[in-house]
């Protein structure tokens, strides 16, 4: 990297607010170490999308995402939406969007200062359930919650989005959680004002002894959680990686159009290696509302359970395997596809390249 270069990725990270370190914490390989295509790929034989599509092959993908702590992904079993779907008043999204408004500038107003919380809509279809609401993920909490409706988003973002990540959650308790107990009112066999963990991997809760809470992301089967006027059933998710795709058409048809043949792709690799699934230690496949940055058409976001998320553009399907074979199994960052991270991807021990 020469000096200009170096100094407009500077400028670059104090414009997001990105530390000097973050550059250097991926664990980065290139596609060359991956035996994948460069960008654009010429090989014939490989899927290829449409000439006509408008890609900028040329604009720096790296720090192209701005920092962001939590993402919060709405179940919808569809693969598009309205272009401004946090406009439409029939979606969960319109409202979970306003009560983190609200919820955040309360947080401002305490002189606290609220982190950026990412939500998208989700092809991903909701398991069985009676009830009126809507399916919601919490990542990195690896949290899936059940029949969210409008009403209850407020409740949503104080017991599962107010706290840091790790941190306890504002005015939450957990009951015991076992399949006999399940129904009971959240905080019923536990002391007054006990505060427990629900961030992914935390053991400790308040006015208690330490170790002894509940991880919500650790072996969690079901818990109920009371915010406000509202008990949430909260279960663990844990699958090895959901690896998301943008396929926003009716915002922009680049990766309308670019999504669905990266889905073949990386759907005949997962099942080449038998991933594909949604159980623990499957790979989940889902096409996700607009995360920004369709000029980098395909858009990809592997999340891994250890809680690394990060962000490619400019994905063709011949970096399919590269992507499978070294972010999702080894927890290797391809440098060239790499546009940012959830803040903390970076924190824990992953195995390097170099």
């Amino acid at each position: 990297m020469n000096l200009v270069q170096g100094l407009i990725l500077k400028a670059k990270k104090l414009a997001v607010g990105i530390q000097d370190e973050d550059l250097s914490a991926p664990p980065f390989v290139s596609i060359s170490d991956c035996h994948g295509c460069g960008t654009p790929c010429v090989d014939e034989d490989h899927p290829h999308y449409p000439s006509y599509l408008k890609i900028n092959p040329d604009k720096p993908l790296l720090y192209s995402v701005k920092p962001y702590t939590r993402h919060v992904l709405i179940s919808t079993g569809q693969e598009d939406w309205p272009a401004h779907i946090d406009d439409d008043k029939n979606s969960l999204a319109y409202h979970l969007s306003r009560a983190i408004d609200v919820g955040q500038r309360k947080l401002r107003d305490s002189g606290r200062n609220p982190a950026r919380i990412l939500l998208t809509n989700s092809s991903r279809k909701a398991e069985s359930w009676e009830g009126p609401g809507w399916q919601v993920i919490v990542l990195p909490d690896h949290i899936v919650v059940n029949n969210v409706t409008p009403e209850q988003c407020p409740d949503f973002f104080d017991a599962f989005l107010a706290q840091e990540v790790g941190q306890s959650s504002l005015r939450a308790t957990l009951s015991s959680g076992s399949e006999d107990d399940s129904s009971k009112c959240a905080g019923e066999d536990r002391a007054a004002g006990e505060v427990v963990i629900v961030g992914a991997g935390a053991r400790a809760r308040a006015g208690a002894d330490a170790g002894v809470g509940i991880s919500v992301g650790a072996g969690l089967q079901q818990r109920s959680i009371h915010a406000g006027k509202t008990t949430f059933v909260a279960h663990g998710w844990l699958p090895k990686a959901a690896v998301m795709l943008c396929s926003h058409k009716k915002r922009d048809k680049r990766c309308g159009v670019t999504a669905p043949i990266l889905r073949r792709e990386l759907t005949r690799v997962l099942r080449s290696k038998d991933l594909l699934g949604d159980g623990e230690g499957d790979v989940e496949l889902w096409m996700v509302s607009h995360i920004g940055g369709h000029k980098f058409a395909g858009n990809v976001i592997v999340h891994r359970s250890e809680g690394m998320a990060v962000w490619y553009g400019r994905v063709e399907p011949c970096h399919s395997q590269a992507i499978v074979e070294a972010t999702i199994e080894r927890g290797e960052v391809i440098r060239d596809l790499y546009r940012g991270s959830m803040d903390g991807s970076f924190q824990q021990t992953i195995k390097t390249a170099w």
